[in-house]
């Protein structure tokens, strides 16, 4: 399965800016790898249930990763082939059972509708926290 990464109209990885901008610390970005490495090897079907939830809603999931705060990035499969590939659209914690920021499911639609309509220019090959 290859990782991919979505990225604005700027260009701009926007899960590489989340991760800068929450200042994840070297164990959380080492648990997300970890995750990602493992969605990689084993896919989303036996991924799902363990360390990855959904949909949630339409077509995107979220990854769990527990660690001092709880990371909940968000990810669809696909979106051009859905058998070999998955795209992190948007990054998100929650805090009381809440997604911050509050609109992290709308943003992942809007983001995959993205990668959708552009045929995948909207989107970067996966770069490691």
């Amino acid at each position: 399965m290859t990782l991919w990464d979505y990225k604005n109209h700027d260009g701009d990885n926007l899960i590489r800016l989340w991760a800068r901008k929450e200042r994840l610390t070297p164990r959380e970005r080492g648990q997300l790898n970890q995750k990602l490495d493992t969605l990689v090897r084993i896919g989303f079907d036996l991924a799902h249930g363990t360390f990855l939830r959904g949909p949630i809603e339409d077509h995107t999931y979220k990854l769990v990763v527990h660690s001092t705060r709880m990371l909940r990035p968000m990810l669809c499969r696909g979106p051009l082939d859905n058998h070999a590939e998955a795209t992190l659209l948007c990054g998100a914690i929650e805090r009381d059972w809440k997604l911050d920021p509050p609109d992290a499911l709308a943003r992942a639609a809007k983001h995959r509708e993205h990668i959708r309509s552009s045929k995948g220019s909207a989107r970067v090959g996966h770069e490691r926290f």
